[in-house]
């Protein structure tokens, strides 16, 4: 765990969508529909997804650190 929540750069996104099932709207935003559904998500850090899609990965964990804490 990070200072800003549990979701870091180097985890698979596929992992993430299935242990915080409440960040699924702020990644589909993100990335896309598409990205939910992909079976590359199990293999695609946060790191790789946010940098092929041109965002921060920084930005992206915490913006969906932030999710987790509104819960």
């Amino acid at each position: 765990m990070t200072k800003t929540g549990p979701i870091r750069q180097e985890m698979f996104l596929g992992d993430i969508l299935r242990r915080y099932p409440s960040v699924r709207g702020k990644v589909k935003e993100l990335f896309g529909a598409e990205c939910l559904r992909c079976k590359s998500n199990q293999r695609e850090t946060i790191f790789y997804t946010s940098w092929h899609k041109g965002f921060d990965p920084g930005e992206v964990c915490r913006e969906l650190n932030a999710l987790l804490k509104e819960k």
